[in-house]
């Protein structure tokens, strides 16, 4: 931002904040939000401005003892009494304001924090699986420190830029009512300090926009390498992880180093110009008493009263440009943050080729179309093609599942198999075809009643933070201890849960820490099992990467689930082909069926 952009802010506030919020995307004020800060910076300006009835007080009380026609008569003593008792009043009603501004500054602050980090947060979760996101911790960072840099921006920077152009012109209106001088003496001073502070700012900006970006690559880097850390020390490479680390958390301290070197450049800078300022009108309201200098009043000399009057208003016309400066840094961070934000959002929609798995414009569907609480639903694919990231995935195929049918989809990695199974979830926004789900075709169909009415089976389920109990009941809120305990038997883990300390009380780490991979498949396999009358059951590569024994107990788990309804699993392993079900072979054609 330069000067100029400086100066046209202060002089046309209104227009300045209505472009610049238009330009902060994902975190662009409402009419309500703009409105209230503005309140606050009106707030804050009056408050201000009482400080120059407070001043006369203060100088007509004070000159009355010191002057050398002052004396201490009972007249003299009730007259400081009474404006003694106005500045009171006027003290508590400036505190009052301050706290009533920095109220609404705060909440609006907060509601906007909130509403942009829910934003994120929908879009995240609105993001189909199948989807490539960013990296969870620069998801992490983004969603908590850099929403927060929008806080001091909104709540500080916001309210003083209007505040700043209101209370210098009211002080130099009052000083120029006994002084024209020292009035011009404040114009010309003043403006220097959000000029230079503007160029100071330039550089402040790019400094926090790199410091942001390194916080995010670190909290990236760190997670995912704490993820790792099992791999990291089967490959020997803990010692060049920890010097991967030391270079970028040194990386993110040389940024903040440069942020802080211009914060104190800034704060030197801001404090020279006040205390010139300040040092220029005390100089001329001394030599003006001393009777040195007789000119810039209106006619009568400088008085004790006139001249304390100056004295004090000086440092507050200073005051709200310092604190206008001093919030530049909170503007260079929010409109690092606001930026960056806004590229996270924007690259979170454009990576999602693929439909939602929640569109907060539908209502959620309390209970299943009448058409999809049957026990089971035939399925077919009619000349379905997709292509992802560039990438032809499935090419005009024909895929039809009976209703009740146990079906296996075998072919090479790369076939298409998992995506299949995708497109039944209603992951994918098909470019060609369509897929019929008893008959209707999936693309008009309620996805979200859809998918309550899918029992999923994945090939690497996602076990949260919590305990066993809480990990089921992601599939039915509701559920009860012997819903559970049901699900666990169809699913093979009763004995599993059982050796558990605490049984269904266990708490489990996350992404099912503390568990075998055999043992997070069949907890996985139990909450699929948790869904009440399912239409159709959907297993994707259930069984890899587990021993003989612990596939059986998965396998006759599918078994147990799949009585009578529609069983559709995408495997290459041996250990399936043993399953009665009709045998799917894809092709070397992406997508295509041939004969088993």
């Amino acid at each position: 931002m330069s000067a100029a952009d400086v100066n046209q802010a202060q002089e046309m506030p209104q227009a300045a904040s209505d472009r610049s919020d238009k330009e902060k995307g994902l975190a662009a004020l409402s009419e309500q939000e703009t409105r209230k800060l503005k309140g606050a910076g009106r707030l804050f300006a009056l408050s201000d401005l009482l400080w120059i009835a407070q001043a006369w007080l203060i100088s007509s009380v004070v000159s009355s003892f010191v002057a050398p026609q002052g004396n201490l008569d009972d007249g003299s003593s009730w007259r400081a009494v009474t404006f003694l008792a106005i500045f009171v009043l006027l003290a508590a009603s400036r505190m009052f304001l301050n706290l009533q501004a920095s109220k609404k500054a705060r909440q609006t602050a907060r509601a906007v924090k909130s509403r942009v980090r829910g934003a994120l947060l929908a879009a995240i979760s609105a993001a189909s699986p199948a989807s490539a996101l960013p990296s969870s911790g620069a998801v992490a960072a983004h969603v908590g420190d850099q929403v927060d840099a929008l806080g001091p921006y909104l709540s500080n920077f916001y309210p003083q830029k209007i505040r700043v152009s209101l209370v210098p012109l009211g002080i130099i209106l009052a000083t120029a009512t006994v002084s024209w001088l020292a009035a011009i003496i404040l114009l010309v001073t003043g403006p220097l300090i959000p000029v230079f502070m503007a160029l100071i700012g330039l550089k402040a900006k790019s400094a926090s926009e790199g410091q942001q970006a390194e916080l995010t690559r670190m909290s990236g880097f760190l997670l995912d390498r704490v993820r790792g850390l099992e791999t990291l020390r089967l490959f020997g490479a803990v010692g060049r992880t920890k010097d991967q680390i030391r270079s970028v958390g040194e990386a993110f301290r040389k940024g903040t180093m440069k942020v802080l070197s211009i914060a104190f450049l800034s704060s030197t800078v801001l404090e020279l110009f006040s205390a010139l300022g300040i040092a220029f009108v005390a100089v001329y309201v001394g030599f003006s008493l001393l009777g040195d200098v007789e000119i810039g009043t209106w006619g009568a000399p400088l008085g004790y009263t006139s001249g304390l009057f100056i004295l004090l208003l000086a440092p507050d016309y200073f005051a709200p440009l310092r604190a206008y400066a001093a919030a530049y840094h909170d503007r260079a961070a929010g409109l690092a943050a606001t930026e960056t934000l806004s590229d996270l959002d924007r690259d979170i929609r454009a990576r999602a080729e693929v439909l939602p798995v929640f569109d907060p414009s539908q209502d959620t569907c309390e209970t299943l179309d009448a058409s999809l609480v049957r026990p089971t639903v035939p399925i077919r694919f009619e000349g379905v093609s997709l292509t992802l990231g560039g990438r032809r995935v499935l090419d005009s195929m024909d895929l039809e599942v009976a209703s009740g049918e146990t079906a296996l989809l075998l072919g090479p990695s790369g076939s298409g198999k998992t995506t299949i199974i995708d497109c039944l979830l209603g992951l994918h926004d098909l470019g060609e075809g369509r897929i019929l789900v008893g008959g209707r075709d999936l693309a008009q169909m309620d996805l979200m009643a859809w998918r309550q009415s899918v029992a999923w089976v994945g090939q690497a389920p996602r076990l949260f933070q919590g305990s066993v109990r809480a990990n089921l009941r992601k599939a039915e809120p509701d559920a009860s201890d012997d819903d559970m305990w049901r699900a666990l038997a169809l699913a093979g883990a009763v004995d599993l849960v059982e050796r558990l300390p605490r049984g269904l009380g266990t708490v489990i780490g996350e992404d099912g820490f503390g568990l075998s991979v055999g043992e997070i498949r069949r907890i996985g396999l139990a909450r699929a099992a948790m869904r009440k009358a399912p239409s159709i059951i959907l297993a994707d590569e259930p069984t890899a990467g587990l021993d003989d024994e612990t596939a059986r107990d998965v396998i006759e788990g599918l078994k147990a689930m799949s009585h009578r309804r529609t069983l559709l699993i995408a495997t290459h392993d041996p250990k399936l082909l043993g399953i009665t079900a009709r045998h799917i072979r894809l092709g070397e054609k992406i997508g295509e069926e041939v004969e088993a």
